[in-house]
């Protein structure tokens, strides 16, 4: 039971992260850099917060309810990919942007 609270937490943490990162300034000029769909970042964020609203119910039910614990533990999943895959994003934008110093110099 505490252990399944802790890894809760864990998500509501990861999910405000992930709000962060794709709120950034840099992330969001990335975006605009590439003519990436800027809306559907926003879409994302937007996601992102309905899940982190969504997650508190869940916590509480997931005690008395098998499939709302499976449904986190999916989610939990899904938001670690989501985290490897910002890191990819964020990796990526550094190599193009000491690309573009070097260039320069």
């Amino acid at each position: 039971m505490a252990a399944a609270l802790i890894g809760e937490a864990l998500i509501s943490a990861s999910i405000e992260v992930l709000c962060d990162r794709i709120t950034s300034a840099e992330f969001i000029d990335l975006f605009r850099q590439k003519k990436l769909d800027e809306p559907l970042l926003m879409n994302l964020k937007t996601t992102l917060l309905t899940l982190f609203v969504v997650l508190n119910d869940a916590e509480e039910k997931q005690i008395v309810n098998p499939a709302v614990r499976e449904w986190l533990n999916e989610l939990k999943h899904a938001v670690f990919d989501a985290e490897d895959l910002l890191d990819e994003i964020d990796t990526e934008a550094l190599r193009c942007k000491l690309e573009g110093v070097s260039h320069t110099e």
